[in-house]
């Protein structure tokens, strides 16, 4: 049995690496955590004890926290034994850092998923020319607001998303202005996917000089904000190093 809850553990973490996407799901009073290679589909949960950030926030900034129910084969189910009601929330939570040797036939596709810089293409371009594997030092981070209100307030994960405007609720046809940080700053030039768990086809943007894009929201249900920053490691040009982030919230009709 104890090899039998280690493997399944083991499972959570490595196929995690292969599959893109962490993100939070709403779920009756609490939440699921999970992972998969397309939103809305969840394919692996996620042992908490990789966390190294987690909890939520309330509209005051107090801190609320983020406990671990139970894992399904799906998702870890957590919720915030300190919230006070239905209090609208903000949650989050980044991962520690894993490393990943990217098999060839996977590359082309994570870059169609994350839609590498000129340079980091031409990068890769001169590594495989020299017979390099596709080595990389990875980190998550995953927000998602509970309730209509949005709070614009930095979560402290070394990547962040959150709604600028508007702060209330979101319908079909709303105008929203979403922002990116990476350590607290906002990420300029940054390629984002707003994806709807009704649609297949997800819309792209640029971030701006602040960090933000400005987008018309088409559809009604479940979205997720993503977005992947990778980049060549500063200390070994060998070797890549990434930075994730999702960003979950609800659009009514």
């Amino acid at each position: 049995m104890k090899k039998l809850l280690f493997g399944a553990a083991a499972l959570l973490v490595t196929c995690a690496a292969f599959a893109h996407d962490t993100w939070f799901e709403p779920l009756g009073a609490g939440l699921a955590l999970g992972t998969g290679n397309r939103f809305p589909v969840s394919d692996l949960a996620v042992d908490d004890k990789y966390f190294v950030k987690s909890g939520c926030i309330n509209a005051d900034g107090k801190a609320r926290s983020l406990d671990k129910l139970r894992f399904t084969d799906k998702a870890t189910l957590l919720h915030s034994k300190d919230r006070v009601g239905a209090e609208p929330l903000t949650c989050f939570m980044q991962l520690q850092p894993f490393d990943i040797d990217l098999p060839p036939d996977k590359i082309e596709i994570y870059f169609k998923e994350v839609r590498p810089t000129d340079a980091a293409l031409a990068a890769w371009a001169d590594l495989k020319a020299r017979g390099l594997p596709f080595r990389e030092h990875y980190t998550k981070s995953a927000r998602i607001d509970l309730g209509t209100d949005a709070f614009a307030q930095a979560t402290g994960t070394a990547m962040d998303a959150l709604r600028v405007s508007p702060r209330g609720a979101l319908s079909v046809g709303s105008e929203a202005v979403f922002q990116v940080l990476r350590d607290g700053k906002p990420l300029p030039d940054f390629p984002v996917e707003l994806i709807n768990e009704r649609s297949p086809i997800g819309l792209w943007f640029r971030t701006d000089a602040e960090g933000r894009i400005g987008a018309k929201l088409p559809l009604p249900g479940r979205w997720l904000l993503r977005g992947t920053e990778l980049k060549l490691s500063a200390s070994d040009a060998t070797r890549w190093e990434s930075w994730f982030i999702t960003y979950a919230f609800e659009v009514g009709r």
